[in-house]
């Protein structure tokens, strides 16, 4: 019985591995996150060496290993477009994200249907609210969303009102619980701007407005959270804030 399968994939990651070939992350339709070798792909006549960049979206076609899977064949499914340098970085957050937030060979075609739409989003409007939006959408799919509907200590409904926000307990605390260290303010419009990025229509994005403060208070938060579910800060993440974006 044969072990090869064929999927469409998107790439997450790649990196030149020993003197003359490439490793790849790939995140695909129907076996999930899968990581292969591609012998011969740093020579420049590789065709599949050269089709493996970061963001491509290709057919692939792997042959399963007891240790790592090995790229038999690979083509393009369309041609892409390309990414400035704004796209790039924060589509650089994008697969980060989708590559530490998700399981090798766990089929969740959800996530690739997300992932997209997300890179054809960003280089049609903000990437910086299409990241957001996102990270929230990706969370939620991997079970690992935010709580802000209820206090993460005693359990109250937080109504249209502040609150604060606890990247340890992963929920928004009311102001009886507050505790002051550790936590981050969680302004109503935030959370209103939480629920509305969580649930936006990728495939008609309808326009909307949003303060520039409760983006930033947004982003603190969020960004927070994931670098304490990930134990260290993301590379691309910290490569935004580095070039103030």
């Amino acid at each position: 019985m044969s072990n090869d399968f064929r999927d469409d994939a998107i790439v997450l990651h790649v990196k030149n591995w020993q003197t003359a070939d490439k490793y790849a992350v790939c995140f695909t339709r129907e076996h999930g996150k899968i990581r292969f070798i591609v012998y011969g792909g740093r020579y420049p006549k590789n065709v599949a060496g050269r089709l493996l960049q970061p963001f491509a979206q290709l057919s692939l076609e792997v042959i399963a290993g007891q240790r790592i899977d090995k790229l038999k064949s690979c083509e393009l499914l369309e041609m892409p477009q390309a990414f400035d340098f704004k796209q790039m970085a924060y589509a650089a957050v994008v697969t980060e994200l989708t590559a530490i937030f998700t399981e090798d060979h766990q089929p969740q075609p959800e996530v690739y249907e997300l992932l997209e739409e997300t890179l054809k989003l960003l280089r049609e409007r903000n990437p910086r609210i299409v990241v957001l939006s996102f990270a929230l959408k990706l969370l939620e799919l991997v079970g690992l969303l935010p709580q802000v509907e209820a206090c993460g200590v005693c359990g109250c409904i937080i109504g249209e009102e502040d609150a604060w926000f606890s990247p340890l307990q992963g929920s928004a605390i009311c102001k009886d619980c507050h505790n002051p260290s550790g936590e981050e303010k969680f302004s109503l419009g935030t959370s209103n701007l939480f629920k509305h990025l969580k649930n936006l229509d990728f495939q008609n994005p309808a326009p909307f407005s949003i303060k520039g403060g409760d983006l930033m208070e947004l982003e603190a938060i969020l960004y927070k959270f994931i670098m304490f579910q990930t134990d260290k800060p993301l590379n691309s993440i910290s490569f935004l804030s580095q070039m103030g974006m």
